[in-house]
């Protein structure tokens, strides 16, 4: 093997390896959520009666991440307001309203990730922005990360082999009134518990 000069040659070699390297460890596998694999649930104290829930069905969310390198993943997601459903119409038309998400003036909900902070082997903190009626606010999510591999189907259904996919779950406690959305407050909880399901296929598969 032909021996690398020292001095300047040399130093220029290593920094090209750690230029290269680095690269390689910045570098991320992309993500899509899966539609209909991916809801955002959340729920509230009704008239200290019970817990009532609805349920974004329009979730669009991209991931930026390396299951080697968990704490450098990035997420940016996209909810469509008009898409929520609590299982009964009226209710569902008002929450629709300005009172609650105005999907007129707001169609979309959207969160940006701006930190990942591992919490254990598979958990972790996500820290990001959250707008939601015109109002952003930094927001933590406690995420699990449930699998990261080939589908689980491949083996069974043909039109799975090759895919790569991977789950998360996560929770958060919010403070709607902090997001201007204060009707009905205090019969109706100011607390809302968000819980969130989504799977995601690796893009290029």
């Amino acid at each position: 093997m032909r021996r690398v000069r020292s001095g300047r040659s040399g130093v220029a070699v290593l920094a090209a390896i750690a230029l290269l390297t680095g690269a390689a460890a910045a570098a991320a596998d992309t993500w899509q959520s899966v539609k209909g694999y991916t809801e955002v649930r959340f729920s509230w104290d009704n008239l200290g009666l019970a817990r009532h829930s609805a349920r974004f069905t329009d979730v669009d969310a991209q991931l930026e991440f390396t299951p080697t390198t968990p704490d450098q993943a990035s997420v940016e997601v996209r909810i469509k307001t008009a898409s929520v459903q609590s299982g009964a119409r009226d209710f569902d038309d008002l929450l629709r309203r300005p009172e609650f998400f105005n999907v007129a003036a707001h169609p979309y909900i959207l969160f940006k990730s701006t930190r990942v902070e591992p919490t254990g082997e598979r958990q972790g903190i996500v820290a990001g922005e959250l707008t939601l009626n015109g109002v952003t606010k930094e927001v933590a999510l406690v995420v699990t990360w449930n699998f990261t591999g080939a589908h689980p189907l491949a083996a069974v259904n043909p039109s799975y082999q090759g895919m790569w996919v991977s789950g998360f779950s996560a929770k958060a406690t919010l403070q709607r009134s902090a997001f201007g959305l204060s009707r009905g407050l205090p019969l109706v909880s100011d607390e809302v518990e968000v819980t969130i399901e989504s799977e995601f296929v690796r893009k290029g598969e």
